[in-house]
């Protein structure tokens, strides 16, 4: 950085993957102590809004800036929602950090849980808004509470959200290629306002609003990737040094967190959920990390199984129930019992117990244990196979086995819940799955159903298999491709017929075309608007793909379904068509 009477230069190096591209947007500036911007007035070696390819070679440029004035602590370059560079300083005046004070954790669930409804308003500035908004839903239940809703013509929208704890989480508009993040508290109230170029604002003031629009608007990734990050050392990296540089990775970004919240002023309850989001995505890449290591390196599930591994997850507080208004949470439940310690020892809640007592140096459940057990995807599927059991072993004319007994399962996990508020809960989720007794049901009348009735009915009289997909999705792309020959038996069947969905927004139309002609040529395939594909989501309560839904003759959808996925094997006995 270099100082002149009339203007401020930034001499920058950046090399990236060859291949990809990068740009400097003209709305860039840099940020000063107190919030002071100074804009960006020009720019040598590089044009700004256009997009430059990497190179082998490191490309060099300079940006000009007006001209900063004063003393400042630091400057940081900042692309609104684009990239930045935080803590730019002189080398020879080290930067110092200090610690920001967050919210203390809140421990008593009376406290933090209680139902109502939360009230989402918001407005898109200018004539160019999107028609679609949808909110994912992610909780800590691993519930959807999905929702989407139409933009007004005058850019504003509206969303009612059932809570059951306040939550930080984000919106997605059908156009729009970052999230929009808000906080709301049951029976409490948001506003939120998009103006013409992308930028969120919040009122002044408001709950949370200051965090809310930094991670809107000029967030960094907190993603560690162990490919982009040190390849080289993929087949030589240990498990427990690869877990030390994850540590290593978010601690920083847990320095970034002190740095920003001094910057924008955050609150120390705006503190506590930066800090906690950022522990929680560390703890999660942990517990993920046996999807880079197993296929790579060859790593048993054994060596995934010493709980004193998982550092990062033992740094969270096993009994601060604010985790659960973070939306991440839902991904760290997901790889807390599938992956890592937990994995293959779902049913034998003792086991479970000793590794999360393991990990925390606690007797007692986690809330991140008592999470998993609250599990209502999981739960609704135990149901069906235990139906689906009960009904095999009666046929057969015997006892069903004791090793196959969820009720006996469903018992010790409420008996090892600590927290009266989600022992109360799981008791009614489970009372309510079991009293359903129909195995199909209909669509509700809405536009969502009027859609997906015109993709679906012209094969009313035969089973329709519903495949969700996009370009982007390699386990999508891989059940395409792998299953050319089941696909090919299929067509020649006259009581079956696939049909394959994707949006234009995840799937653009050259791109589509250029796919379906090479892997799907004669086949049903619909591109859809991205509007159409968000009320699909909706109305089916799904947010990952690949997402299959099962349609019987009538037109009734099967509930409850286990479905197979296209390349797995004896996939036509497994989807168990009604004769």
């Amino acid at each position: 950085m270099e100082r002149q009477a009339d203007r401020t230069v930034l001499h920058l190096s950046i090399q990236g993957q060859p291949g990809n591209n990068f740009r400097i947007q003209s709305t860039t500036y840099l940020a000063g102590d107190k919030g002071k911007k100074y804009a960006l007035t020009g720019s040598e070696g590089v044009i700004l809004d256009q997009w430059v390819p990497f190179s082998e070679d490191v490309k060099s440029f300079d940006l000009y800036f007006e001209p900063v004035k004063g003393r400042n602590r630091a400057l940081d370059l900042i692309e609104p929602r684009g990239w930045m560079i935080y803590g730019i300083h002189d080398a020879d005046k080290p930067l110092k950090i200090r610690p920001a004070k967050e919210q203390e954790p809140i421990k008593d669930e009376n406290v933090f849980f209680k139902k109502g409804t939360g009230k989402l308003n918001g407005r898109f500035e200018g004539s160019d808004h999107p028609e679609m908004i949808q909110f994912f839903g992610y909780n800590a239940f691993q519930e959807n509470n999905l929702q989407t809703c139409k933009v007004a013509s005058d850019g504003s929208f509206s969303l009612e959200i059932p809570l059951e704890n306040p939550i930080l989480s984000y919106l997605w508009s059908e156009n729009s290629s970052s999230p929009l993040y808000f906080f709301l508290t049951p029976d409490g109230e948001t506003d939120i306002q998009i103006d013409s170029t992308g930028l969120v604002h919040y009122p002044l003031g408001s709950r949370c609003g200051k965090l809310a629009g930094w991670l809107s608007n000029a967030a960094p990734s907190f993603y560690f990737s162990l490919n982009g990050s040190m390849p080289e050392e993929r087949d030589s990296l240990g498990i427990s040094s690869f877990f030390a540089r994850v540590g290593q990775y978010y601690d920083r970004m847990l320095m970034l967190a002190d740095y920003v919240s001094g910057r924008q002023g955050f609150s120390k309850e705006e503190v506590h959920l930066l800090k906690q989001n950022i522990r929680i995505l560390a703890a999660t890449r942990e517990l993920s990390s046996v999807l880079d290591f197993q296929p790579a390196m060859g790593i048993g599930q054994e060596d995934f199984a010493d709980p004193s591994l998982y550092i990062s997850m033992a740094k969270l507080d096993p009994e601060d129930w604010t985790a659960f208004t973070i939306s991440n949470v839902i991904h760290l439940s997901n790889y807390y019992q599938f992956l890592g310690p937990m994995r293959g020892i779902m049913s034998d809640v003792p086991k479970m117990m000793a590794v999360d007592s393991a990990i925390f140096h606690q007797p007692g459940p986690s809330i991140f244990l008592q999470a998993v057990f609250m599990n209502g995807q999981g739960l609704s599927q135990e149901v069906k196979i235990n139906k689906q059991l009960r009904e095999l072993y009666k046929a057969n004319g015997s006892q069903q086995s004791q090793s196959f007994d969820y009720h006996k399962i469903w018992d010790a996990r409420l008996s090892a819940l600590s927290s009266p508020y989600l022992k109360a809960r799981y008791q009614a989720t489970l009372d309510e799955l079991l009293a359903e007794s129909e195995d199909r049901y209909d669509l509700p009348a809405g536009e969502a159903t009027d859609i997906f009735r015109r993709l679906v009915d012209p094969f009313r009289g035969k089973w329709v298999y519903v495949d969700f997909w996009d370009i982007g999705c390699a386990p999508c792309k891989m059940g395409i491709e792998s299953s050319v020959a089941l696909r090919k038996k299929i067509a020649e069947m006259d009581n079956l017929e696939l049909v394959f969905i994707t949006g234009d927004r995840s799937t653009p139309p050259k791109t589509y075309e250029e796919y379906v002609a090479k892997y799907m040529a004669g086949e049903t395939s619909y591109l859809i608007p991205e509007a159409e594909s968000m009320l699909l989501r909706t109305l089916f309560k799904f947010n990952a793909i690949p997402h299959n839904e099962l349609v019987d003759p009538d037109g009734r959808i099967v509930r409850g379904k286990n479905l197979p996925r296209l390349e797995w094997p004896d996939f036509l006995n497994q989807l168990e068509l009604a004769k």
